[in-house]
C-alpha cells in the first residue's frame, strides 16, 4: 500500500518550489496529484500533519481525492483548517491517539466602503457553503451543526473528532478501552550519546571493513546499499557474553577501528583517503557558504552578516536573505505597535485622517498602516 505525506502548509503549486528549496515542509495539489496518479489505483494511505493554508488549493485537493479510483485511508497526526477537507475526502480516517481537529469559518482581509466589506462577508460565507458540504458528507450532521462548530473555531480531540463522525476510529485501537490479561511493559527511551557518521562515509568504511574481511561486522553491503542487522537487547548481552568468554579463551573480541588499522596497515591509505575526501568536501561546503553570503552582503545589515560567516549558528546565503526578510517584517511590526502607542498618549490620534464633513468617520493613520501590513497576509 502507497504512502503519501501531506506536512506542512498547504500552498499553491507556484509557491511550492520555494519550499522545496528551503527543505520545508508544505503540500500543494500539484504534489498530492502527482503522487495519486503514481499509484494508479492502489489503495493508498495519506498521512496528514498540516496546519491548514490556502482555502482553494484545499478544494483542489480534497477534489483529487474523491475522484480517485482506489481506496484511501488517511491517517490523522494533526488535521486543521484547509486539511480537514482532505479528511473528509477519504474514504476511512484514523486518528493519532494524541492527535487534533480543528475546523473554523474561512477568513480573509478587506478594505472598503461598507459595501467592499460587505461583499467580502458574503464570499466568506459562500466559501463557507462549500466546506459545510464536505463536513455534512462526511458527518451526517446538519448544516446548522456544522456551522455552530465552524462559528467556535473548534479543536477537537481525537474522541471528539469520532464523536462528531470527522473521524471513524484510531490508528492503533481505542486506548480507552479495557484490555483483560494484558500485561503492560514499560520501555524507557533514552538519547544515544554518540556522535554520528555522515550517510556517505559510513558506507564507505562499511565498505573498506567488508573488502578487508572483517565479517563481524553488523552491517553488509549488498548491490550497493547497506542493510543493518538490528539486534535485540538479550541477544546484543548474549554477544557481549561471548566477546567475553571469548577473550578469555584467548579468542579475538570486536576491534576498534584503530585496532583495525594496526592490524592491518594495508588499509590505512584507504582510510586516509577517506578522512581526505571529507575534509576536502567540508572545505568545498564552507567555501560555497562563504561565498552565497558575499553574494548578498549588500542587502543585509552588517551585523547578521557577519553573525551568519562567524556567529554560533552559522547560515548560508539564502537562509540569511530569509532571515532578513522575516525580522524586517518584524520590525515593521514592532514599530507600528510603537507608533500606535504613541500616537495615543500624545492625543494625536483625535486629530485623525478621515473627512467627517463628508459623514465619514476619523481614522488612526497608524491603524491604516497596521491594516495594510496585515492584509499582506490571508488564507483560510
Amino acid at each position: 500500500m502507497k504512502k503519501i505525506n501531506v506536512k506542512g502548509p498547504i500552498i499553491s503549486n507556484d509557491s511550492a518550489w520555494l519550499y522545496r528549496y528551503f527543505d520545508w515542509d508544505a503540500a500543494s495539489p500539484g504534489m498530492l496529484t502527482e503522487a495519486l496518479e503514481d499509484a494508479s489505483g492502489d489503495d493508498v494511505v495519506i498521512e496528514i500533519n498540516s496546519p491548514g493554508g490556502v482555502c482553494i488549493y484545499g478544494y483542489e485537493m480534497y477534489t483529487a481525492i474523491m475522484n480517485y479510483a482506489g481506496k484511501v485511508t488517511v491517517h490523522v497526526i494533526s488535521a486543521m483548517s484547509a486539511a480537514t477537507l482532505l479528511v473528509c475526502a477519504a474514504d476511512e480516517a484514523l486518528i493519532s491517539d494524541t492527535g487534533i481537529f480543528m475546523i473554523h469559518n474561512t477568513q480573509s482581509y478587506a478594505e472598503g466602503d461598507y459595501r467592499d466589506l460587505q461583499m467580502e462577508a458574503d464570499a466568506l460565507r459562500e466559501f463557507n457553503a462549500g466546506i459545510i458540504n464536505a463536513y455534512v458528507r462526511k458527518t451526517g450532521k446538519s448544516r446548522e451543526e456544522i456551522q455552530s462548530l465552524m462559528d467556535n473555531s473548534s479543536y477537537m480531540s481525537p474522541q471528539t473528532a469520532i464523536e462528531h463522525g470527522f473521524i471513524d476510529g484510531y490508528m492503533f485501537g481505542d486506548p480507552n478501552a479495557k484490555r483483560e490479561g494484558q500485561e503492560i511493559v514499560s520501555t524507557n527511551i533514552v538519547a544515544a550519546d554518540i556522535q554520528l557518521i555522515p550517510e556517505d562515509k559510513a558506507k564507505n568504511l562499511i565498505q573498506l571493513l567488508v573488502n578487508a574481511g572483517q565479517k563481524e561486522v553488523s552491517t553488509v553491503i549488498q548491490e550497493g546499499q547497506p542493510e543493518t542487522i538490528l539486534e535485540n537487547q538479550n541477544e546484543q548481552k548474549s554477544s557481549m557474553a561471548a566477546d567475553s568468554d571469548k577473550e578469555k579463551e584467548g579468542g579475538k573480541k570486536s576491534m576498534t577501528l584503530n585496532e583495525f588499522l594496526t592490524e592491518n596497515p594495508e588499509a590505512v591509505a584507504e582510510v586516509d583517503a577517506v578522512r581526505a575526501a571529507a575534509k576536502a568536501e567540508g572545505k568545498k561546503e564552507e567555501r560555497d557558504r562563504m561565498q552565497s553570503l558575499d553574494a548578498i552582503a549588500g542587502t543585509v545589515a552588517a551585523e547578521m552578516l557577519y553573525d551568519a560567516k562567524y556567529g554560533e549558528n552559522p547560515l548560508d546565503g539564502p537562509a540569511l536573505a530569509y532571515k532578513a526578510m522575516v525580522t524586517g517584517e518584524k520590525a515593521a511590526a514592532a514599530y507600528m505597535t510603537a507608533a500606535k502607542m504613541d500616537s495615543e498618549e500624545s492625543g494625536v490620534g483625535d486629530v485623525g485622517v478621515g473627512t467627517p464633513d463628508a459623514g465619514q468617520e476619523q481614522t488612526d493613520e497608524s491603524d491604516e498602516m497596521a491594516a495594510y501590513i496585515n492584509r499582506t497576509k490571508g488564507g483560510m
